[in-house]
């Protein structure tokens, strides 16, 4: 897996308290996120998703020893809700709080339909950059295409809903190489 190392912010508009700082290693991913203290787990969660590319269905975030599972927390302290006057409760991240980024349990699963899915994905990159540098005819394009929709439909989901929304990403994405691939054909696409 590939490294990465970025740096990204998440806030809450409500918040008036400082941003925390955490850092995040695991699963070959290091990120350090600027976030509030009152924004949920589910909020980070999405956060590294978008950073890391891991769904967050399928992470598992520990800090402090301990594993972080109720996405309604927020990540600071427990604070009190201003309008209704009731405790929110928190975790009690602070700033350069490490966590780690670990595969759940749902993931062991449905580890197999994601490496064929992502397999895939890699080769429709490489038929597109194909379409793209000419070296492949329009009608071998689609040909690839085609066969690779196939696959993805054979992937096995055995229920779950994040493999299903992976299968459909990766027949959307086929399918909108195939789209370019047809109008490069008929001029359209330079």
């Amino acid at each position: 897996m590939s490294s990465d190392s970025d740096s990204s912010s998440i806030s809450s508009s409500s918040s008036d308290e400082a941003p925390i700082l955490l850092k995040i290693a695991g699963l070959g991913h290091h990120v350090e996120l600027e976030i509030s203290p009152t924004v949920t787990l589910a909020d980070l969660k999405d956060e590294v998703h978008k950073q890391t590319g891991v769904p967050a269905s399928y992470q598992r975030l520990v800090a402090k020893q301990k594993k972080m599972e109720d996405d309604s927390l927020i990540l600071g302290p427990s604070i009190v809700d201003e309008s209704s006057n009731e405790e929110v409760a928190g975790i009690g991240l602070e700033t350069r709080t490490k966590i780690l980024l670990l595969h759940s349990p749902r993931y062991a699963q449905d580890k197999g339909g994601i490496e064929s899915l992502t397999n895939l994905k890699r080769e429709i990159n490489k038929i597109d950059e194909g379409r793209r540098s000419r070296e492949m005819d329009d009608k071998v394009v689609q040909e690839l295409i085609i066969q690779i929709c196939c696959k993805a439909d054979a992937v096995e989901t055995n229920g779950s809903d994040d493999l299903r929304k992976m299968r459909k990403q990766t027949i959307q994405m086929a399918e909108m190489v195939a789209q370019k691939s047809a109008e490069a054909k008929r001029g359209i696409d330079p």
